[in-house]
C-alpha cells in the first residue's frame, strides 16, 4: 500500500480543513484507502513544512488550494518534487479548478489537479495511482501525459451527499482548542457574480437524521465552535429551524455559527427566533452593500428594507451575536457611495461589522465581465480590487485604513461607551466620518504599519478628541477611562486624568474589610485573602457619569470587580 498524505496551510492555528477529512472519510470507506492528514498554517515557516513532508516519505502528496495559501503550496510543490521526483503530486480545490491547464503549463512539478469537488474524483485517481490503472476516463481530473497537458471531461455534482461518509475522528481531542467547520448543505440559492457559488445551480442537502446524528456526536465532544459553512442557512426554512430545535435539545456549551440571508426571514422564522436561548447562535449575515445599482449589477437579490427591519427585530431579542459583512469596490458604488452603505449597516449596530473588499475570484462572473467596469485588481491571490470605473486606489486606500480602525475601535468592543458619544453626539451619527477624520489623523501622526500595544489605542483616541474636538475632552477623558478599566485589569495609563484621592487604596480595602460589603458583592470570594481580593478589584472616581455621559455636580464613585481569568470587570458598584 502507497503512502498518501492529504495536506494543506490554514490561515490560523485555530482553523481545521473539512475538506481534507471529507476526502479521507470518502477514500477510507468507500475504497478502503489509507490516507494521512498532516495540516500546518501559512505562518509556518517554509522549510518547516517542507521537512516534515519529507520525513512522512509520502509516495502521494496531496494538497487543498485556496487563495490564502495556493502561492506557498505551488513553492513547495516545486521544491518537493526536486528533493523527491518520484512522489506523485496532486492538487485539488477551489483555487486550482478553474485554470487547472495553465497551471499545469506553469508547473512541471504538479501531476494531477482535481477540478471541483473532489470526493468521488480523487477515489477514483488514486486507485488508478496505486492499481498502475488508466486515468484517462476519470471525470474532473486535469493532467500531463507525455508531456503534452489533458482535460477530462467535467464530473457531475454528487447528488446523494450522504454518500460522503461523517468526516470526523471518534477522538477530537485534536480539535478542543480549534473551530470546527460541518456543512449541511453544498451550493446556493442565489447567484452573486463574485462568488464561486454562483458556478453551481440549486442547493443539495444531507439528510436531517445524518445532521442530526452528526450534531449529536459533535455537541458532545466539548467544542469551543461549530461553523457551519453552508452558504445560505436559511435557503430552506423549516428545515433550517428543525436543526436549530435540534441543537438547542442538545446539552453542549458549544456555539454555532451560521451565515443567513436576513430579507427572507418570515415572521414565522422571526418568532421562532425570539424564542432562541442567548449565547448559542451567532449569525453572520451579508448585506454588502446598501445601494441598489451595486446589488443588482451582482444579482444579488437582496432587500435591504426587509433585513433592516428584520435585523433591528433580532437585535431587540439579546440572544444572537450578530455579524455583518461590507464589501468595498462593487460596481457602481463610489467612495460617497460605500459612506451610505456603511451608514445605513453602523446604524444597526451588530456585535461585529466586518468591511471587507472585492475580491476576482477564479471562476466567478465578476472577473470575466471585468473589462466593463474597468477593474484592475491584483495579479496575484487573492486577487484584491485596486481599483475601478468608480473609485480610485487613493480611495481605496483610506477605507483599507478605516477597516483598520473599525476593527480597532468598534468591533474590539473596547471602547464601546467612548466610541457611541463620539459618534451620536460630535458626528451626529455619521460613523463613516468618524472613521474617516480619525483614518486621517492616524495618518498624520504615522501610526499606521506599526505594532502598537492595547492601551495606546485608547491614549491616541484621547489625543485625537483633545486635538480635533477639544470642548469634548473631559467627557472622552471619563468615558475612555471607564471602557478601559472595564476591559483591562491592569494599571490605569498616565494619559488619564484621575479624580481619585491620594489614598484611595486604603477606601479599598475598606470596603474589602466591610463585613456588608463581602456578604454583598464579594461572597464567591469570601475564602480569599484580602490581598487576594484586592488584586481583581478597582476604585475609580469620575466627573462624568460614564454609563450616561450626563455631568454630576460631585463626584461619582465606583468599584470594579474582575474576573480573575479573563481580566474583565464582571460586576461595577456605584459606592
Amino acid at each position: 500500500m502507497q503512502s498518501i498524505l492529504l495536506t494543506t496551510l490554514n490561515a490560523k492555528y485555530i482553523h481545521s480543513s473539512l475538506a481534507l477529512r471529507y476526502l479521507q472519510a470518502y477514500c477510507r470507506v468507500h475504497s478502503g484507502l489509507v490516507l494521512n492528514i498532516r495540516e500546518f498554517t501559512i505562518n509556518e515557516a517554509r522549510e518547516d513544512i517542507m521537512a516534515a513532508i519529507y520525513l512522512l516519505q509520502p509516495q502521494i502528496l496531496c494538497f487543498s488550494c485556496y487563495i490564502w495559501n495556493i502561492t506557498p503550496i505551488l513553492d513547495l510543490v516545486m521544491d518537493f518534487k526536486k528533493i523527491s521526483p518520484q512522489t506523485v503530486i496532486i492538487l485539488g480545490g477551489p483555487e486550482v479548478s478553474y485554470d487547472a491547464e495553465s497551471l499545469l503549463q506553469a508547473n512541471p512539478a504538479i501531476d494531477y489537479i482535481i477540478r471541483g469537488e473532489g470526493e468521488a474524483t480523487l477515489q477514483e485517481l488514486l486507485l488508478a495511482l496505486t492499481e498502475e490503472g488508466s486515468v484517462n476516463q476519470i471525470e474532473g481530473i486535469s493532467y500531463r501525459q507525455d508531456g503534452v497537458v489533458c482535460r477530462n471531461q467535467d464530473r457531475p455534482l454528487l447528488k446523494d451527499l450522504d454518500a460522503i461518509p461523517f468526516p470526523y475522528p471518534a477522538d477530537m481531542q485534536d480539535f478542543r482548542d480549534k473551530i470546527v467547520y460541518y456543512e449541511s448543505s453544498r451550493g446556493c440559492p442565489y447567484n452573486c457574480s463574485y462568488c464561486l457559488s454562483s458556478t453551481q445551480h440549486g442547493v443539495r442537502f444531507f439528510s436531517l437524521p445524518r445532521v442530526k446524528k452528526d450534531l449529536a456526536f459533535l455537541a458532545q465532544q466539548g467544542i469551543r465552535e461549530i461553523k457551519f459553512v453552508d452558504r445560505t442557512f436559511n435557503c430552506h426554512e423549516e428545515r433550517a429551524m428543525e436543526i436549530m430545535r435540534w441543537i438547542i435539545g442538545l446539552e453542549t456549551k458549544t456555539q454555532f455559527h451560521f451565515e443567513m440571508e436576513a430579507s427572507t426571514l418570515t415572521a414565522r422564522m422571526m418568532d421562532f427566533m425570539a424564542t432562541m436561548p442567548a449565547g448559542k447562535f451567532n449569525l453572520e449575515i451579508g448585506i454588502q452593500s446598501t445601494h441598489v445599482p451595486s446589488l443588482q449589477a451582482v444579482n444579488r437579490r437582496s432587500d435591504w428594507g426587509k433585513a433592516r427591519d428584520n435585523i433591528t427585530r433580532l437585535k431587540s431579542f439579546h440572544n444572537f451575536h450578530i455579524h455583518l459583512d461590507l464589501i468595498a469596490g462593487l460596481p457602481f458604488e463610489t467612495y460617497r457611495n460605500f459612506a451610505g452603505s456603511f451608514n445605513d449597516v453602523y446604524k444597526l449596530q451588530p456585535d461585529v461589522l466586518q468591511l471587507g473588499f472585492l475580491k476576482m475570484l477564479k471562476g466567478s462572473n465578476i472577473r470575466e465581465t471585468a473589462p466593463e467596469h474597468t477593474y484592475i485588481f491584483q495579479e496575484q491571490p487573492p486577487y484584491k480590487v485596486l481599483a475601478n470605473r468608480y473609485i480610485n486606489f487613493a480611495e481605496m486606500i483610506k477605507l483599507e485604513r478605516i477597516e483598520s480602525l473599525l476593527d480597532i475601535y468598534y468591533n474590539s468592543a473596547d471602547m464601546m461607551q467612548s466610541i457611541a458619544y463620539i459618534i451620536n453626539r460630535i458626528y451626529n451619527d455619521d460613523a463613516f466620518h468618524f472613521f474617516e477624520t480619525l483614518a486621517s489623523y492616524w495618518q498624520a501622526q504615522g501610526y499606521f504599519a506599526r505594532g502598537h500595544k492595547k492601551e495606546f489605542y485608547y491614549q491616541y483616541l484621547l489625543e485625537f478628541v483633545r486635538t480635533c474636538h477639544p470642548d469634548h475632552t473631559e467627557i472622552i477623558n471619563d468615558l475612555l477611562k471607564y471602557d478601559f478599566i472595564m476591559n483591562n485589569r491592569t494599571r490605569l495609563p498616565d494619559c488619564f486624568y484621575s479624580y481619585n484621592p491620594d489614598k484611595f487604596s486604603q477606601e479599598i480595602y475598606s470596603y474589602i474589610k466591610d463585613e456588608n460589603f463581602r456578604s454583598l458583592y464579594l461572597a464567591d470570594r469570601l475564602e480569599q485573602s484580602n490581598r487576594e481580593i484586592r488584586k481583581n478589584m478597582h476604585l475609580e472616581y469620575f466627573r462624568h457619569d460614564p454609563e450616561t455621559a450626563v455631568f454630576s455636580p460631585s463626584l461619582i464613585k465606583m468599584i470594579f470587580i474582575y474576573n480573575p481569568v479573563k481580566r474583565k470587570v464582571v460586576r461595577k458598584i456605584r459606592v
